[in-house]
């Protein structure tokens, strides 16, 4: 099936707390009790007027966590807006309705209509998704790794479209962190310093950063608080605005300024696949138009936001200064490795035609990254970009 397009669906007894017009559309979700569900659904065919859909929506963020507030939101109110408030949504932040592991299932199974999902926390449902985003040590410009993952996920990658399909969902945009950074409680000046620290690192920077000596600990960003404050890690890689957004400057002293990766497998709007069909081609369309707009926004919060952080904790009686030379050589040749050793995890992984999967991204990375060259600090060059090159062949 090609991405966005329209399919029938049987729906028959998949969401029965749900309220519908006349036409058989879900008005709202209810999560009350059956007498409260049976005056709604009463109410709901008196009022012969009523049609509009509120969807729910999960994220395992924070409600000012730069892709949430940046991103989600206005994309949000921008969508009710196109459609005259045919579309509303209402959102369940900080894991309220799921944490990472939980949220694509949560969408697949009805219980959420849409959700953020990040599939390296989900690998074995997205295994060919979490396998382009695992080069997070390639990623050091975010903004072309968000705009090559859009155009891989959306037009060049069918498997990755099947395997949303078996997991009942569209995905509608993605998006990168900041560049990733070296966090740590205390400052370090270098590779010798890393050997044997606990550090958060996930998927390939983990594999990476094991490589030269540190040792990794695979947990979620949301787990990122508990366990630097329990000592259970020493360091993060990761986005500075997580010193914000998750907190770390609690604890976090020290941080490297140069980048070493970013993430960029965040599906932004995953939607139950049920739930998408049900909408009309205009609410698609009002989606479809205010994804390119979603991007980009996000990309220039977490730049803006990764600057501010790392600004705020120089201020703070922090440390912000480079690594060493040993460690800039060391995690550059981890970068020429990256490719190959993903192909290699992927076939390991069982997934045929990882070759194949890898190298058409990476012609993506090299195509965005003279693009963005190109565009510059100009959002709206690229936001156009983005429409010109992904959404408009959608």
């Amino acid at each position: 099936m090609e991405p966005w397009s329209h399919r029938a669906a049987d729906r028959s007894g998949q969401r029965a707390l749900a309220t519908y017009d006349f036409q058989g559309r879900k008005l709202m979700k209810s999560r009350i009790t059956p007498l409260a569900l049976a005056i709604a659904t009463t109410t709901a065919f008196a009022a012969t007027g009523a049609s509009a859909i509120e969807l729910t929506y999960g994220s395992y963020t924070s409600p000012t966590h730069t892709t949430y507030v940046n991103g989600v939101v206005p994309t949000m109110k921008r969508i009710t807006e196109q459609t005259k408030g045919e579309l509303t949504f209402e959102t369940f932040t900080g894991g309220a309705m799921g944490g990472p592991k939980e949220l694509l299932g949560n969408v697949k199974s009805g219980i959420l209509d849409a959700a953020s999902v990040v599939d390296i926390y989900v690998k074995s449902s997205l295994p060919v998704s979490s396998l382009l985003s695992s080069m997070i040590a390639i990623g050091d410009d975010p903004k072309v790794m968000a705009a090559a993952m859009n155009e891989m996920q959306l037009l060049h990658c069918p498997d990755c479209i099947a395997e949303r399909e078996r997991n009942n969902v569209i995905g509608l945009s993605w998006s990168a962190t900041g560049a990733y950074h070296v966090i740590c409680k205390e400052p370090i000046k270098g590779l010798a310093d890393l050997q044997g620290r606990k550090i958060r690192a996930t998927s390939g920077v983990g594999r990476s950063m094991l490589a030269i000596g540190a040792s990794p600990v695979s947990i979620t960003t949301a787990e990122m608080y508990e366990a630097m404050q329990r000592g259970q890690i020493d360091c993060v890689v990761g986005a500075t605005a997580w010193l914000n957004t998750y907190n770390l400057k609690d604890f976090a002293k020290g941080v490297w300024s140069n980048a070493v990766g970013s993430y960029f497998g965040t599906m932004n709007f995953a939607v139950n696949l049920d739930v998408w069909n049900d909408l009309t081609d205009e609410e698609r369309a009002a989606f479809r138009d205010n994804m390119a707009h979603n991007v980009a926004e996000i990309m220039w919060a977490y730049v803006s936001d990764n600057e501010t952080a790392m600004e705020w904790l120089a201020a703070n009686g922090g440390t912000v200064e480079e690594s060493d030379q040993a460690f800039k050589d060391a995690w550059k040749e981890q970068q020429s490795l990256t490719v190959q050793e993903t192909i290699e995890a992927g076939k390991a992984d069982g997934i045929d035609d990882a070759e194949e999967v890898v190298t058409t991204f990476m012609g993506l990375v090299d195509k965005w990254t003279g693009i963005v060259a190109k565009v510059g600090n100009d959002k709206a060059a690229y936001e156009k970009a983005l429409n010109d090159e992904i959404f408009s062949k959608i």
